[in-house]
């Protein structure tokens, strides 16, 4: 007996906490209301550069529109961040009972004659009642704040009763918005092939250690030491006529003058120094053939001129030198050789040190290399790899596969052993990139100015977010014409204007 009124007794204890519950559920509004959150964007302001965000939010009453007479409903739109540290509010939405309502009203009358009171007008107001429309459009803006990117949106909703006492709070999520902008860029990184890629040509270039009386081209093989010279110089072509791994195709003669005296005069001789060169050579070996033979123009060597100056501590930062050098022209190199004499110490030295050496001639056996095997190519990329071509030095990489270090190496030496090869470089660096090696594909990749490379560096600096240096890099090939890194530039902005 005493067991059954105690269960009474706990059940009437128990009731009016469960009538409670469900009371502060039946205050809440959110469950009546139908939100369809239309979009959230952020709006930029072209004129003032000021960025907000706006919300567009469809509220539809379920049943009628109805709220109890003592009612006031605050819903508030937020915005919170991804990592849920900040939240960011939009004006509020109120719901009024008939009672609260003439309360409110009451009360925005005598505000509107307090001047300190502001904005009243911009309070938005879901009307209830018979009249009220069952649906209205909320549309709402705040500052933009980089932290609402892949945000949530959700509903905070606070309900008072009479003599303003709180009866109840809850929340509705709604959906994740504002997701950050998904660039598409043109030549995603990915490995691209090379036009060079078969390429076997090469050619190996030697000085032809001659000695000329001065002013004369005829070959003197008992001047000097030039019988032990032309003695190098065809024992070179026979071997690399005779040699299996390579087939010749032509060996090219080649003959400079110092720049100093008449231009027309120089080239004249270091052609003819040249051509003599060629035709002793030819007298020398008759089993080579004749076709295999080319005499190139002479010319003057500058370029072998700007080089020795540079590499001398006394004449590298010399004011006429570096006159000369931006001076200097296809049409004016005669007026440029006066000015070096006009500078006699000068000239005295550069007739000791500089312009005995820069008078010379070369000869380049121009050959194509057979091809490799990948097994073959294995065994020669370490030791040779001039000697593979890109294509084979890639059968390699293949060979070993992604997972072996090796695969790496061989990228790597590609990239080292074509510099010029563009798809050498983006490949290796790329590779590099997908292996964690951010450093190392920046660094094979920094101080290149091709376009195709600073659009390649461009994209590794976004997927980085470093996005002030993809911008520069884009923008630099974007100028040089590159099409990809004019669009990568449009779509990279799209994701700085979010941030």
């Amino acid at each position: 007996m005493r067991r059954f009124i105690l269960k009474i007794c706990l059940i009437l204890l128990a009731a009016p906490a469960a009538t409670a519950l469900r009371a502060q559920a039946q205050t809440s509004y959110l469950d009546r209301i139908e939100w369809v959150l239309s979009d959230v964007t952020m709006v930029s302001d072209s004129a003032g550069g000021e960025r907000t965000a706006k919300i567009d939010l469809a509220i539809k009453w379920k049943d009628k529109p109805h709220a109890s007479t003592q009612h006031a409903v605050s819903i508030v739109p937020a915005l919170i961040s991804k990592d849920s540290t900040e939240e960011f509010y939009f004006s509020p939405i109120y719901i009024y009972g008939k009672i609260r309502e003439k309360a409110t009203e009451r009360e925005a009358v005598l505000n509107r004659r307090d001047t300190s009171v502001t904005d009243l007008d911009s309070v938005f107001i879901l009307e209830t009642g018979r009249k009220a429309p069952s649906t209205v459009r909320y549309v709402g803006e705040i500052p933009y704040n980089p932290a609402m990117l892949d945000g949530c949106m959700a509903l905070y909703e606070t309900v008072h009763g009479c003599a303003d006492c709180l009866e109840g709070t809850d929340t509705m999520y709604l959906a994740e918005v504002l997701p950050p902008y998904q660039p598409q860029w043109s030549a995603a990184p990915d490995f691209i092939q090379s036009p060079s890629g078969n390429d076997k040509h090469r050619e190996r270039r030697h000085r032809a250690n001659l000695n000329f009386i001065i002013n004369r081209y005829e070959i003197r093989p008992d001047y000097m030491d030039n019988a032990e010279a032309l003695d190098e110089i065809v024992e070179s072509i026979r071997t690399a006529m005779n040699d299996t791994l390579f087939t010749v195709k032509a060996v090219r003669f080649l003959g400079f003058a110092s720049p100093d005296g008449p231009e027309r005069f120089n080239i004249s001789l270091a052609r003819n120094r040249a051509a003599a060169l060629a035709d002793h050579v030819k007298g020398m070996d008759t089993s080579i053939p004749d076709s295999l033979y080319v005499v190139e123009n002479g010319a003057e060597n500058w370029d072998g001129f700007f080089k020795a100056v540079a590499a001398d501590p006394e004449l590298a930062s010399n004011e006429t030198v570096l006159r000369v050098r931006n001076l200097l022209r296809e049409d004016n190199r005669d007026s440029c050789e006066r000015i070096l004499k006009q500078d006699k110490a000068l000239y005295e030295k550069l007739k000791t040190d500089i312009l005995p050496d820069l008078r010379l001639t070369e000869y380049v056996i121009e050959y194509n290399l057979r091809d490799f095997s990948p097994e073959e190519a294995e065994a020669l990329w370490e030791e040779h790899p001039d000697w593979l071509s890109i294509n084979e030095m890639y059968s390699v990489a293949e060979l070993y596969g992604e997972d072996d270090p090796r695969y790496l190496d061989v990228l790597f030496e590609a990239a080292t052993t074509y510099p010029t090869d563009v798809a050498a470089v983006h490949n290796a660096a790329i590779a590099l990139y997908r292996k964690g090696m951010t450093d190392e594909a920046f660094s094979l990749l920094t101080d290149r100015y091709e376009p195709e490379l600073l659009n390649t560096l461009g994209i590794l600096y976004a997927s980085e977010d470093m996005n002030q240096e993809a911008f520069n890099a884009f923008s630099l090939a974007a100028k040089a014409g590159h099409e990809g890194a004019a669009h990568n530039l449009e779509e990279l902005q799209k994701v700085m204007e979010q941030l």
